[in-house]
Formats: C-alpha cells, sequence, structure tokens
C-alpha cells in the first residue's frame, strides 16, 4: 500500500494536475476523506471527478475496513476508526477552551487580587475536563496496544494500513500529553503557593503556641508554689489570687487550642498528585523551579501532618482507660512512608491505565521520584 497522501497534499495536487490525471489516482493514496468543500467549489468536469473518487473511496475504505475486522476483529477496527483522532481532537478543544477561560482569574490571583483558595477552586472546575481528557488518552493507548498486537501477528497487506494508525495514535497521543502538561503546569503554580501558605500559616501557629505555652507554664508553676505567709494571714486575698490564676490557665488553653491548625490527607493527596502530574509532564523551566519549592513544602507539610497524628496517639497512649500500644502509636515517619508507598501504587495503576505501551518511561520516573521523595522525608525527619 501506498503513503497515504495528507488533505493539504491531495488539494495542492487537485489544484495543479490535469483532470484526467486526478481520475488515475490509486484510491489507496488518497486522504481518508475528501473535503466536501473542495468538491463544491470546484468547476465542471473536476467536480464530477471528485465526487466518483469520494464515493469510489467511501466504498474501498468501507470494504478493507471489513477485511480487515474479518481478519484481526472487531477490536482492530474500532482501534482504526480511533486513530483519526476525531475524539482526541473533541477533548483537547475542550481542555484548552477551559484553561483558556481561566485566564482571567490567573492574572486576578497573580497579581494578588485573588485567593489561593479561590484560585483552587477554579481550578477544581477544569478537573471533570481533565478526567475526560485522561479517559480518552486511556482509550488511544488501549488503540496502540490492539494495533501493536495485529502488528505482531501477521498483518499481510494490511500493515502499511497498520502502521500509519500507529503513528496517527502517537500523534494524537503527544498532543493530548501536551496539553495536559499545559493543565498539570498551572495546577501545580496554583497548589505550590496554596503549600507555602500553609507552611507559612503552621510556623505561624507553632510560634504563637510556643510563647502561649511558655506564659502557660509560668502561670502553673506559680499556682504550684506553697502558700506564703501573708497569704496564709489573708486567706480571702490568696483565695482570688489562685482564682485568677486559674482563670488565666483555662483562658491560655482556649488560645492554645484555637491556635491549632488543620490539614486533611485529602489536601496532602492533592498536592502531591499536582506535584507528580507536573512531573510526569512537563518540562519547562518555571515548572522545574516550582516543583523543586513543591517537593520542600511537601516533606514540611507531611511531616507535620504525621507530627499532628503522633500528638494525638500520644494523648490517647497517655489514656490509662485505652488499652494502645504507644510504642505504636508513635511511629508517625512509618505512617508517612506508608503514605507515600499507597499512593504511589495507586499512581502506577492509573499511568498503566492511561498509557499502555507508552507507560515504561513514565513509570520510570514516577519511580525515581517515590525513592526520592521517600529518602528526602526520612533525612528530613532525622
Amino acid at each position: 500500500m501506498s503513503q497515504r497522501l495528507t488533505v493539504d497534499q491531495f488539494v495542492s495536487m487537485v489544484r495543479s494536475m490535469p483532470v484526467d490525471k486526478v481520475a488515475s489516482l490509486p484510491l489507496e493514496t488518497l486522504p481518508e476523506t475528501i473535503p466536501a468543500e473542495l468538491i463544491r467549489n470546484s468547476p465542471q468536469p473536476l467536480r464530477g471527478v471528485l465526487e466518483k473518487l469520494a464515493f469510489d473511496l467511501n466504498v474501498h475504505e468501507l470494504r478493507e475496513q471489513q477485511a480487515l475486522e474479518q481478519q484481526f476483529g472487531n477490536q482492530a477496527a474500532q482501534a482504526l476508526d480511533k486513530a483519526r483522532g476525531y475524539e482526541a481532537d473533541i477533548a483537547i478543544a475542550r481542555l484548552r477552551q477551559k484553561i483558556a477561560d481561566t485566564t482571567p482569574a490567573l492574572e486576578k490571583w497573580r497579581a494578588g487580587k485573588m485567593t489561593n483558595y479561590a484560585m483552587s477552586q477554579t481550578m477544581h472546575g477544569l478537573r471533570e475536563i481533565v478526567t475526560d481528557v485522561h479517559a480518552e488518552r486511556a482509550r488511544m493507548a488501549k488503540a496502540e496496544l490492539v494495533i501493536s498486537e495485529c502488528l505482531a501477528n501477521n498483518p499481510g497487506r494490511f500493515e502499511a494500513r497498520l502502521r500509519e494508525a500507529l503513528e496517527r495514535l502517537k500523534h494524537f497521543s503527544g498532543k493530548i500529553d501536551a496539553t495536559l502538561g499545559e493543565y498539570h503546569a498551572l495546577q501545580l503554580e496554583v497548589a505550590a503557593a496554596d503549600m507555602n501558605d500553609k507552611r507559612r500559616q503552621i510556623n505561624d501557629s507553632d510560634l504563637k503556641k510556643k510563647d502561649l505555652l511558655e506564659e502557660l507554664n509560668a502561670l502553673e508553676e506559680q499556682l504550684k508554689r506553697p502558700t506564703s505567709l501573708f497569704s496564709r494571714l489573708l486567706p480571702w486575698g490568696a483565695k482570688k489570687h489562685e482564682e485568677n490564676l486559674k482563670h488565666r490557665i483555662s483562658d491560655l488553653h482556649q488560645r492554645i487550642m484555637s491556635e491549632e491548625w488543620v490539614m486533611a490527607e485529602s489536601q496532602l493527596t492533592r498536592w502531591l498528585d499536582a506535584m507528580v502530574d507536573a512531573s510526569l509532564y512537563v518540562n519547562s523551566a518555571a515548572t522545574q523551579q516550582n516543583l523543586r519549592q513543591s517537593r520542600l513544602n511537601l516533606f514540611f507539610l507531611l511531616n507535620a501532618f504525621c507530627e499532628q497524628q503522633e500528638a494525638a496517639a500520644k494523648q490517647v497512649a497517655r489514656n490509662p482507660f485505652i488499652q494502645v500500644d504507644p510504642k505504636k502509636a508513635i511511629e508517625y515517619m512509618l505512617m508517612s512512608e506508608r503514605f507515600i508507598l499507597d499512593y504511589f501504587a495507586k499512581k502506577r495503576a492509573e499511568i498503566i491505565q492511561w498509557l499502555g505501551n507508552a507507560a515504561d518511561s513514565r513509570l520510570r520516573a514516577l519511580e525515581h521520584l517515590e525513592i526520592d521523595l521517600i529518602s528526602e522525608m526520612k533525612r528530613n525527619m532525622r
């Protein structure tokens, strides 16, 4: 089978060749479809020749598809149809339009006129479309696998057609990956700012709590001191002083509790998602800079999250009415490592589903990232 002409090549040939030469072009070299606009705008007798070619081409394509389906099955025919890229182009166009729609919000956010939370919610609105694009990428990966198996199984006269389909699938898969890269670069930018804010909040909270705890310890020490001779002579004054101390201590406890910060595991997962997806899809210098800063912040936040869990576990372990192994309750470093291992196990399954045969290089990158994260996390926790 000869190499197919692109639509642009065919149009150029039609405009430069005699009509009889156009009529004698082999059907297998023509593009999959002849543009209706070209036929409509061509003068006679060329229009009649193009109409006949279009009809013959449709019949030829139908017969070829039936023959291929008979030899390789329905999945092969579906894979060839997927190689046309119609659904991929639609998915890409929808996501790019949504990204374009977020531009005003991004500019407002970068100018400091919009909160990180509001920007995160705006980006969250793209997730449904991103999920659809990933699903289309998975279908492309499955089609690549089907075509590859056909090529490995005595393709015969369909070899050129199958190889062309495989190249087209790779082309559209690359376009999808590039578009996902645009989204993941923006998602990481927003997540990086969000992580930075959370880290600042935790640092500020810890400093305030430190000062409050020092004041609390000083008041509790006063409360424990033996009663002085003056207090014994004036018991009413001592009682009032003790009540005042207790009131201040109670107030400090409330203020310390109000300084507690909240961070859910789902937040950590979203941030880790943003970082990992950007690592797999984006190579720009700006994104690499965001990745470096995000790693540092993620280690800090993961450690803070696990220390928070450790503190809660210690409270449980101190409770004489609950039978808990204190050593088991405070192994927060192991818990954080398990969090990362579980996350990457799920991510591997997603990548295999999305990328099929093309998953190997991404899986290796994912493995290196996982090892780096765990190693650096352990160094930071020592």
